[in-house]
């Protein structure tokens, strides 16, 4: 036998009638939802600090929670004449009446409640509508329910109003290990607490529940965008205005009986979730058929599938206004479809807090226990030079308090020749550096640092091999080359035979200096030779003549002592020109051989705070 939905959603309504009953509050009989008005704000705001303004997530904190929240909500024309004045016979009527029921709302949400266990939640929600503005239509003939003597149930427009209280049971049912994905379920009951507000909108004059699942999703952790979507449907008590079932005529009137409502969104959090922006779209359609004494017709109708769409920014409070667990909101929206309750412009604020519950299990260390030991690690000191370990560069060695730095927890390292440059980076150990500004960092003292035979103190070019020179600024330095940075600049180019890779003799003693250079330098690990040519000729045979050059000048090199190893050749042909090769002079620069130093070898001891040596 097929059970319909009004007659699931009576055994529903039973049920829940006998479970509250237990606790004092009755589910109001029919004959009372006659004459009543129903609730008619649409938004369910949640109230939990990670709940959007309208959308349930199914998101706790780690750690037990107690919450409090108040909310701020404007809605504008939230009930329009043309809802309610629906049928044939008042048409005349809704051109003659104002364009809005109900124009202006202005109502708080005060919500509090505890998170348990990182799974469950219970909360209260309270709405009350302070300010209420609207009008009455302006009924015409004796057929219209809202005429004299027509019979249908009528409202008022003045406030306050009070709503039912929401209470909210909530559970994450399922959660990824990475938090990425959650699905929940939860239960809300109405009470009755706005049966005082019976004829202008308070509250539906009967106990509700809406159970309810709720979902959400963040795909990208490096862009953590969190969409959400809830869907549930919302038993409650049927009421009416004027007559949409059709009793006493045809069918004029709007009706509110049980719902399905849904939502959908996305939140963005910014600044390590100090702000969030997010946006959502919720509506709700009727689930009463047309054989409803009551309501009428409900499902998907015009009046009864109100759809808006909203959008809102949160933010953190700064520590020195409060503490990060106060935070505020706003947000606003208008509608997409215009059923009940929707309005033109809907603006919302927030204003929350949360506190956090310290475990106070008798199992728990206390507090000053923990910082005793807290204090007593700090204060570890291995090896006994009084430095901490947790500040201790080499806790487990003393430190014998010598420069360079006597705090740093680590003994000076061996200096055998005391020239201030560790053992271990000098390379004459035992003979101390001369500090003569040559080479003042590998720990050797030099007399002639590039073996031209020619004294350092009497050396102009102390590090390039030359030829002695009555001129003092030229005495000892290489007459065809000249070292700068790591480019050997050669004063007289290298000459070869027409067209050939043959080297001229006159190139000789420019490249015997190259060689003095590398065997007085062992710290030029590699240098490389460099080809180039003019751009008379095919490229192809000007690319194929300055590798074979270049190659032709590395063998000379070798065939004088140089290791091969520490020589590279290559040839770029007509690539690289340095002048144009519009002139005679520019053709002549652009042939010509380059000498660059590609690996060196410094030596010497470490830059300043390198670090202490290896422990032993």
């Amino acid at each position: 036998m097929a059970l319909s939905f009004s007659g699931l959603s009576r055994c529903w309504k039973g049920a829940l009638a006998g479970a509250l009953a237990l606790a004092g509050v009755g589910l109001s009989p029919s004959a009372q939802a006659q004459g009543h008005t129903f609730h008619l704000d649409r938004l369910e705001m949640p109230g939990a600090p990670d709940d959007g303004l309208a959308l349930f997530r199914p998101v706790t904190q780690p750690n037990t929670i107690v919450y409090a929240q108040i909310g701020f909500g404007y809605t504008l024309n939230p009930l329009r004449m043309s809802d309610i004045l629906t049928g044939p016979q008042d048409q005349n009527s809704l051109r003659q009446s104002p364009t809005n029921a109900i124009t202006n709302q202005f109502t708080n949400y005060f919500s509090g409640g505890i998170e348990l266990f990182d799974h469950l939640t219970l909360g209260l929600t309270f709405p009350v509508t302070w300010v209420q503005t609207g009008a009455q239509p302006n009924a015409t003939g004796s057929t219209s329910p809202f005429g004299a003597g027509g019979g249908g149930n009528s409202y008022t427009v003045d406030g306050p109003a009070a709503g039912d209280m929401r209470i909210d049971a909530r559970y994450v049912a399922w959660r990824k290990e990475d938090r990425s994905m959650a699905v929940g379920v939860q239960l809300s009951l109405f009470a009755p607490t706005g049966n005082g507000s019976a004829s202008n909108f308070g509250g539906d004059g009967g106990t509700g529940a809406m159970p309810m699942i709720t979902w959400e999703w963040t795909p990208w952790h490096r862009i953590p965008i969190a969409f959400v979507a809830n869907t549930g449907v919302m038993f409650r008590p049927e009421n009416s205005i004027g007559d949409p079932a059709g009793n006493r005529g045809s069918p004029d009137g709007l009706g509110v009986g049980d719902e399905w409502r849904w939502a959908v969104g996305a939140y963005l959090p910014l600044k390590d979730g100090k702000f969030r922006i997010g946006a959502d779209i919720f509506g709700q359609t009727g689930l009463t058929g047309s054989g409803d004494l009551t309501t009428g017709n409900t499902v998907f109708t015009r009046q009864n599938t109100p759809l808006e769409w909203d959008v809102e920014g949160r933010m953190k409070l700064p520590r020195m206004l409060a503490n990060d667990q106060f935070y505020v909101g706003a947000g606003g929206g208008s509608l997409f479809l215009p059923g009940y309750g929707a309005p033109d412009l809907r603006i919302l604020a927030v204003l929350g807090t949360y506190w956090t519950i310290e475990d106070t299990s008798a199992n728990s260390p206390e507090a000053h226990a923990r910082i005793r030991a807290s204090i007593h690690e700090s204060l570890k000191d291995t090896d006994g030079d009084g430095i901490p370990d947790d500040i201790d560069a080499c806790p487990e060695v003393p430190e014998d308090h010598k420069d360079p730095d006597p705090m740093d927890g680590c003994p000076a390292p061996s200096d055998r020749d005391g020239d201030g440059i560790p053992d271990q980076y000098d390379k004459c150990p035992d003979v101390p550096e001369d500090k003569d500004g040559i080479d003042d960092q590998d720990g050797c003292p030099e007399d002639d640092a590039d073996q031209d035979g020619i004294p350092d103190a009497k050396d102009a070019c102390p590090k390039e091999p030359g030829q002695p020179d009555p001129d003092p600024k030229k005495n000892g330095c290489p007459k065809f080359i000249k070292l700068e940075g790591s480019t050997v600049r050669v004063l007289q180019q290298v000459h070869f035979a027409t067209g050939s890779a043959t080297i001229l003799p006159d190139s000789f003693p420019m490249l015997q200096e190259i060689v003095q250079l590398l065997k007085a330098t062992p710290g030029i690990k590699k240098m490389r030779i460099e080809g180039h040519t003019d751009n008379r000729g095919g490229a192809d045979m000007n690319l194929d003549l300055s590798k074979r050059r270049a190659a032709s000048v590395k063998n000379w090199l070798v065939q004088h002592g140089i290791e091969g190893g520490r020589l590279e050749s290559e040839g770029y042909g007509l690539t690289k020109p340095i002048q144009s090769n519009d002139t005679d002079a520019g053709r002549q620069a652009n042939r010509r051989v380059e000498f660059h130093i590609v690996e060196e070898d410094t030596g010497g001891a470490p830059p300043s705070g390198a670090g202490p040596p290896p422990s032993p």
